[in-house]
């Protein structure tokens, strides 16, 4: 693979050329520091650009190109990174080599979508937008049944008020019924004005005559030198608490907030993925799940998710009611057995799970570009040199590192009282 990147004035363009694939995968990224009172402008957004466009107004002609570029697929994907939001106007197509078609084609039409979108005079297409918002009302509803979901967005929005870890990317019932056809145009220009834009592409393409023909289609004459910041400052500011919140679902859903306190670089980008992925990311002989299923059969599920942005760390299983104390006893002394009762065993399997999946995430063009994204912004590094980072873990770093993770918050959603012990 050969990565080479394209310094244009205003935007940058970053290719991998590759024979690896059949096809290609391009993608516009925008991204900016994220503002709470915005992420459901943006959620709204990006459903928008990916819908229909100037010079296809209507879904039906939308569909019909794509058909016409062999079943191409165009989406869009908002993320939080931290304080910072990501959205990626994603493109999968065949190489045009494949089927002797012109890779203008192909090229212009991501572009023309993203930045010649169905407006007139100052505003979105109203029909096309209120049929938008009610699929956007439906994610956010949807969240309401998925008892992970809507378990780990009440702990953060709990645990994490003031900080951006607390903002739901979906965005809110209330900002959505506000939106307008002109306040969402003029959003969009708003992104366009103050956000930076990349382009990633990948595949087996001429990268030097498509940076020309995106530079030739494409003319962005604002320039962008604010800063974005990606970190959060999650801090352990009380005792533990332990909340509860009342919902009504077929069990009772624990999860646990962890802060992970005074780490270094080294420990955030290596020893805490394989901590994690001992303590309950991993195989089905994690601590939680030995502590929890194995030994107790109390859940069939149980996890822990590792924030790396936001400095977190969180617990989630779903019990019987009557069962939530032991759960809860159990999953605390899965935290001290990352101290206390740690083997190699465990360790050399993390190390393994975590290279294969290093691995396999070359065999997906749409990974690679996340790759090389990460690495522009973070520093991130190639993966052959992660994998030697992560097989030289030790486990005193491991043990130390753990003594750094402290318990913040303990939330039950059930069907019962609501409250703070």
């Amino acid at each position: 693979m050969i990565q080479k990147k394209y310094k244009k004035d205003t935007y940058n363009i970053y290719t991998i050329k590759t024979d690896k694939f059949k096809t290609c995968h391009m993608e516009i990224v925008f991204r900016n520091n994220i503002n709470k009172d915005e992420v459901t402008l943006r959620s709204v957004l990006t459903e928008m650009l990916v819908e229909t466009s100037k010079n296809r107004p209507t879904r039906k002609e939308m569909i019909i190109e794509l058909e016409n570029l062999y079943n191409s697929y165009f989406y869009g994907i908002t993320n939080r990174i931290g304080n910072s939001v990501l959205t990626s106007l994603c493109f999968d197509f065949i190489n045009p080599k494949l089927v002797n078609e012109d890779i203008d084609n192909f090229i212009l039409f991501p572009l023309d979508t993203v930045f010649n979108p169905n407006v007139k005079d100052n505003e979105f297409d109203k029909t096309t937008l209120e049929y938008i918002k009610e699929r956007v009302k439906k994610d956010i509803e949807s969240i309401i049944e998925d008892p992970k979901k809507y378990s780990i967005n009440k702990l953060l929005t709990n645990m994490c008020e003031f900080t951006a870890s607390g903002i739901d990317i979906n965005g809110n019932i209330e900002d959505l019924d506000l939106i307008t056809p002109t306040s969402l145009y003029n959003y969009y220009n708003e992104m366009i004005k103050h956000d930076y834009i990349d382009i990633y592409i990948i595949g087996d393409l001429d990268m030097d005559y498509v940076s020309t023909l995106i530079e030739n289609n494409l003319k962005l004459n604002i320039y962008k030198d604010h800063e974005i910041t990606y970190e959060v400052e999650n801090k352990l500011t009380n005792k533990p608490i332990k909340v509860y919140d009342n919902y009504d679902f077929s069990q009772e859903n624990i999860c646990i907030g962890l802060n992970i306190d005074n780490i270094t670089q080294y420990e955030k980008n290596y020893v805490a993925h394989i901590y994690n992925m001992i303590l309950g990311g991993g195989s089905l002989e994690t601590k939680l799940y030995n502590r929890l299923r194995n030994e107790n059969s109390l859940c069939y599920n149980c996890s822990s998710i590792y924030q790396k942005f936001d400095n977190l760390i969180i617990l989630h299983t779903a019990i019987s009611k009557e069962n939530e104390n032991l759960a809860i006893k159990l999953m605390k002394k899965a935290l001290h057995d990352m101290i206390e009762n740690l083997s190699e065993d465990e360790i050399e399997n993390a190390k393994k799970l975590i290279t294969t999946t290093l691995n396999m995430s070359e065999d997906v063009p749409g990974r690679i570009i996340d790759n090389y994204i990460f690495k522009n912004l973070y520093g991130l590094e190639d993966i052959e040199v992660r994998i030697k980072k992560y097989n030289n873990v030790t486990k005193k770093e491991i043990i130390n590192f753990a003594k750094k993770v402290k318990l913040n918050t303990i939330l039950c959603v059930r069907d019962g009282e609501n409250g703070k012990d």
